[in-house]
């Protein structure tokens, strides 16, 4: 009997996270040097990535330790083994957060970009509604609207961030 659409995803996944798990512990010989050691020793006040943090009102993380995002997480440890791949120390950590940034980023930008563009239209409505009697003011006003819809295009588009790649597999 054929596979149903949904019992072929489940087989690819768990194909997919035993690959991942495989290829992760052939990792384990290649990267031996904890990862929190080889950050230089004022990272978290006196660089580039403390300054983010600094910046958005946020503590900047610390990576004092060879534990693993498990150890740091607010998950349960049910929770938190279904999520995470466990025992990858810190740098799996890091490799965590990089991935738990961006999603944050990505998220936060879709509120961002759904209240503007709300707002927008919520102007644009109101030009629609105002009294356009008056040369000067339906000028001013189809400038404006002309403003706000490039504004919309603008809101339209997707941004494509580069980042130094950070994932390897065996």
């Amino acid at each position: 009997m054929a596979k149903s659409n949904a019992e072929r995803l489940r087989a690819f996944k768990e194909r997919k996270k035993e690959k991942e798990k495989v290829a992760s512990l052939t990792l384990d010989g290649v990267f031996k040097t904890p990862f929190f050691e080889t950050l230089p020793p004022d990272y978290d006040t006196e660089s580039q990535f403390a300054d983010s943090f600094e910046f958005i009102g946020l503590p900047t993380p610390v990576f004092n330790d060879d534990l693993g995002i498990e150890h740091h997480t607010l998950y349960s440890d049910e929770s938190a083994a279904e999520l995470f791949e466990l025992n990858r120390r810190s740098l799996g950590r890091a490799e965590m957060m990089i991935t738990a940034l961006n999603e944050a980023a990505e998220n936060l930008a879709f509120y961002v970009n759904k209240y503007k563009r709300t707002e927008i239209k919520a102007r644009l409505a109101e030009i629609e509604a105002s009294d356009l009697s008056d040369p000067e003011t339906k000028r001013a006003a189809l400038k404006n609207a002309a403003r706000l819809n490039k504004m919309l295009e603008q809101l339209d588009k997707q941004v494509r961030l580069t980042f130094p790649q950070w994932k390897v597999t065996g």
